[in-house]
């Protein structure tokens, strides 16, 4: 069983980021609150933290590759080819909840390539993500937490994306290092996904927090 760590953003806590750094270079996964969801997060170079991660959501698509987090753009471009003219939507977009997918460079982690040869890629506004990734120096590689079964409002029993950091603890806490918990309430929404990895074209691949008319 991993470890429920209760933590806090104002300000960072400097002892739990070095924490959850340790346990994800030594090949660890963790879970945490992004803007808008709990997902889990490992080193992106590291196939059998990768497959813990995919372990935990058997259903989710093989086909659908896993995100980065990045801490900036300057890391952003390490990984992706990111042209003049997609820099300047991406600074109105980031940080923010939009997840884009461009074309990838030579310097992503083999483990994350697919045939299209892009990788999705966000800048969180959470800001113990961003300072983990920062002293990290590297992205994390991420995906939502699956959905549990939880009461809604009126006491029903219903599939949703867990809220709280003690429903992922306890649901995935077994096959988790550290669950990293605000102790506040996530929406369980997704990103919304646009697709600039063609020159001069913006799809919508998946519509979620955050108003995609800001790419246009």
């Amino acid at each position: 069983m991993g470890e429920h760590l209760y933590t806090y953003i104002n300000p960072v806590h400097d002892n739990d980021v070095a924490k959850a750094c340790k346990v994800i270079e030594n090949g660890g996964v963790i879970a945490y609150s992004t803007d808008f969801n709990y997902a889990f997060g490992c080193d992106a170079s590291k196939s059998t933290a990768l497959e813990r991660v995919k372990n935990l959501k058997p259903h989710h698509p093989k086909e659908r590759p896993f995100s980065l987090l990045c801490s900036d753009i300057s890391m952003v471009s390490e990984y992706a080819i990111v042209e003049n003219a997609v820099y300047r939507v991406l600074k109105k977009a980031w940080p923010g909840p939009y997840t884009v997918l461009l074309p990838s460079s030579k310097s992503l982690p083999k483990q994350l390539h697919d045939k299209r040869k892009i990788v999705g890629i966000r800048i969180p506004q959470n800001p113990l993500l961003l300072a983990i990734i920062e002293k990290l120096g590297k992205p994390l590689a991420t995906t939502s937490v699956p959905n549990i079964s939880a009461h809604d409002s009126e006491g029903n029993l219903v599939d949703r994306s867990p809220h709280f950091g003690y429903e992922v603890f306890e649901n995935f806490g077994h096959a988790l290092d550290i669950v990293l918990d605000l102790g506040e309430e996530v929406l369980g929404m997704e990103s919304t996904i646009i697709d600039l990895s063609e020159d001069g074209v913006t799809e919508i691949i998946r519509l979620g927090v955050g108003d995609p008319d800001i790419f246009q």
